[in-house]
């Protein structure tokens, strides 16, 4: 898949800002934390999780050179003292490994992008400190009219040839809520609470939609076709979520996401993949 545009990805930050928001509203970090941010994409998060632990250190793991790019324009931005709790790596959080070194482990819209999630998670859990806390945001939004409309064109002439067996990452990968409360507590978890939130965010036209789809889910669609029929697809797409929303004015779109949030509670075992 090619890689990310930061700039068309961060055209709807504040929307895509909203699950963060919730997340560090909860997640009380004390003094010298030791974060992993899974995913951090171009950093701003990251840092933020950092200026919430005083004295703590926070590593951004993002497996796309662009993305892990834009983060390091900004840690030059910062302020000494922040930059020398901050470090950004250029990675695949599917490989991440640690013997018990983090207190959190946290990662926003990324899990969606990976299979395995047991064994994700279980590294996870092998990563953290006992006490340390596991907070994640996984996008789960197949269900929408943008993603089941993508996934409808992919079976119809002239797409089809090309994107019978594209599905968007949430149809993919992401699991029911329960199935993540079952798996959490097999692998070693306490503490348990896996749930959904549905976030509403105003868009101009069904034209707007289609963009903030467009830097994440609509990627997989476009990446399988010739260049040449980028905007048939796009226009063709615009069209029936006009038809299917009622509108091409003002509307409200709609985005699920699945939060889960566990501990690693002293004295806990080894994880269990």
């Amino acid at each position: 898949m090619s890689d990310w545009d930061p700039d068309l990805y961060n055209r709807f930050s504040g929307y895509r800002t909203e699950p963060v928001t919730m997340m560090l509203a909860h997640l009380q970090l004390g003094p010298g934390e030791r974060i992993a941010d899974l995913g951090c994409g171009t950093g701003e998060h990251t840092v933020e999780l950092a200026r919430r632990s005083p004295g703590g250190s926070v590593v951004g793991i993002d497996s796309s050179p662009a993305m892990i790019g834009r983060a390091l324009k900004l840690y030059q931005t910062l302020e000494v003292g922040l930059r020398q709790r901050l470090q950004f790596k250029l990675g695949d959080f599917r490989d991440f490994q640690a013997e018990q070194e983090y207190s959190v482990v946290f990662s926003n819209a990324a899990l969606q992008w990976a299979s395995n999630h047991r064994g994700i998670l279980a590294s996870i859990y092998g990563g953290l400190r006992e006490g340390g806390r596991l907070v994640i945001q996984i996008p789960a939004n197949e269900s929408e009219a943008a993603q089941s409309m993508m996934h409808q064109m992919a079976t119809e002439p002239p797409w089809n040839s090309a994107l019978s067996e594209v599905r968007t990452p949430s149809e993919e990968n992401v699991l029911p809520a329960s199935d993540y409360a079952l798996m959490l507590s097999q692998i070693g978890f306490s503490d348990v609470n896996c749930f959904y939130q549905i976030f509403h965010h105003p868009m101009r036209n069904p034209g707007e939609v289609v963009e903030f789809c467009r830097s994440t889910s609509l990627r997989r669609f476009l990446d399988r076709l010739p260049a040449a029929q980028h905007s048939t697809f796009v226009a063709e797409l615009t069209h029936r979520l006009e038809e299917a929303y009622g509108t091409r004015g003002p509307l409200t779109f709609h985005f699920r996401r699945l939060f889960l949030w566990a501990r690693r509670t002293a004295g806990s075992c080894e994880p269990v993949a």
